[in-house]
């Protein structure tokens, strides 16, 4: 679904928010974040319902070769379920309360889902990271596309709004350079070419060194803005001229509404609808991100 955005600047999160009360989060995020609200992510909650946990519950149900168990490092494939039930409970429990609290909603919505590649990238098997395995690794890019479009359809079922799926990689400039260090940390997995086509509207990488040459095509692009120099205005350019929408992550601070303008101005791009987001980390209020809309709305309009 093409991100059909009415105003030149809109304000949605990018995920995390701190607390354990999901019903709390899922009404204040409906009213701070009318245009684009999403699904909260509560970590503070425990393992699964992290960025990672939450997605391998989702893959397990449909996939169970990956199905996962914390441990001391992380998470690690296994033939155990108690982690997945409990990552499936709370993704249920959290979209019980957007189901309830987004009653009547019927504009754009979001939900996140950790990226197949920072999955490889941080979830183990036998002491070596998914990596290692570069057909284990193709498995999980076919049943992550399969579960993005079965989870679709599940939030469509629950509430019927515009939804867009955003697909968080923060290890994908990591894993395209091939230096994700090994466990021991001796040497490093060798490098993947992404397949990023998967049903994701939006991909998030909040790291440097995004490779911006593989995101042709995506529908749209969050990036922590203080992470990149000129020399990535090009391509950047490109992207947004070949119809990518750009998510611009900037503290709501004297000086952000400077800095996106100075990139337009700086590409001479026609400044396209574009989102607005907070760089990555928990937000605790997302009210001090909209006078940065506000303001870009009304130099653009």
């Amino acid at each position: 679904m093409p991100l059909a955005l009415s105003a030149p600047a809109t304000l949605t999160g990018v995920g995390s928010v701190p607390g354990t009360s999901v019903t709390e989060w899922a009404h204040r995020i409906a009213d701070q974040l009318p245009e684009l609200p999403h699904v909260p992510e509560l970590p503070e909650r425990g393992p699964g319902a992290d960025m990672i946990g939450r997605t391998l519950g989702l893959l397990s149900d449909l996939a169970p070769d990956f199905s996962a168990a914390t441990t001391v490092t992380g998470w690690e494939l296994t033939t155990a379920t108690r982690d997945m039930r409990r990552a499936r409970s709370l993704l249920a429990e959290d979209l019980d309360a957007v189901e309830q609290a987004w009653h009547g909603h019927t504009g754009m919505a979001k939900q996140q889902l950790a990226g197949p590649y920072t999955i490889a990238a941080a979830v183990e098997r036998k002491g070596r990271r998914l990596l290692a395995d570069p057909g284990l690794v193709r498995d999980l890019v076919l049943a992550w596309r399969e579960m993005a479009a079965a989870h679709r359809h599940d939030l469509q079922r629950r509430l019927p709004a515009q939804w867009v799926l955003q697909m968080d990689e923060p290890s994908l400039p990591a894993v395209v350079a091939g230096s994700v260090r090994t466990i021991s940390g001796m040497s490093a997995y060798p490098s993947i070419e992404p397949d990023l086509d998967l049903g994701a509207e939006l991909i998030h990488c909040c790291a440097a060194d995004v490779p911006l040459t593989r995101m042709r095509g995506v529908g749209g692009l969050l990036f922590d803005l203080s992470l990149h120099d000129q020399d990535a205005d090009d391509q950047l350019a490109e992207l947004s001229t070949g119809g990518t929408v750009l998510g611009f992550g900037v503290s709501p601070v004297a000086g952000s509404v400077r800095r996106v303008l100075e990139f337009f101005d700086r590409t001479g791009l026609r400044p396209a609808p574009m989102l607005v987001t907070p760089v990555c980390g928990m937000v605790a209020d997302y009210r001090p991100w909209r006078p940065v809309v506000v303001d870009l709305n009304e130099r653009l309009s």
